[in-house]
């Protein structure tokens, strides 16, 4: 079942990608995706289905799901170049801990803090701001502190793996 729910976030991501941002049908998948995130680990646990390959599928699901995310909103969206720059100095960080991660432990790690968790709230709920009807100096505050919350976690990520912390 946690699979199916999983795979449901997997199918979300390309049909995010086909309809217009912050349109009702991007939305409806956005949050589709976003429900299925939230729940499928739960369920798995509940059953007692929890394994190895469905954490990292769920993570797989993740990025996919994230990366059509970002395609679609980036694309649609005039943000400001040192807004645009910020972003992809966390992308650029988070790839980065995922080769160290890959190189420290020869497998796919990832980081489950509670920066983490809260970082991956916040970028999930800031297309709900994003796409307000509202001037740019009225969203800037908000992009501001994801970035913020983004930056942090994917710093304390990077410490994490350089000192050998807990990376599942």
């Amino acid at each position: 079942m946690a699979n199916i729910l999983t795979t449901v976030r997997i199918i979300c991501a390309p049909l995010i990608l086909i309809f217009p941002a912050f349109s009702t049908q991007f939305y409806v998948f956005y949050l589709l995706g976003g429900i299925t995130d939230a729940i499928d680990g739960t369920v798995a646990r509940k059953l007692g289905k929890a394994t190895a390959w469905g954490a990292k599928y769920d993570s797989a699901a993740d990025i996919l799901f994230a990366l059509a995310a970002l395609i679609r909103i980036i694309g649609s969206v005039d943000f400001p170049l040192w807004l645009l720059l910020w972003i992809g100095t966390i992308a650029f960080i988070k790839a980065a801990n995922m080769i160290a991660g890959f190189l420290r432990y020869h497998r796919f790690t990832a980081v489950h803090s509670v920066w983490n968790k809260v970082c991956g709230v916040a970028v999930f709920l800031s297309p709900l701001f994003i796409g307000a009807e509202c001037a740019w100096q009225a969203k800037a505050p908000a992009a501001m502190a994801v970035c913020v919350i983004a930056s942090i976690a994917a710093v304390q990520e990077s410490v994490c793996i350089a000192k050998g912390g807990r990376a599942e």
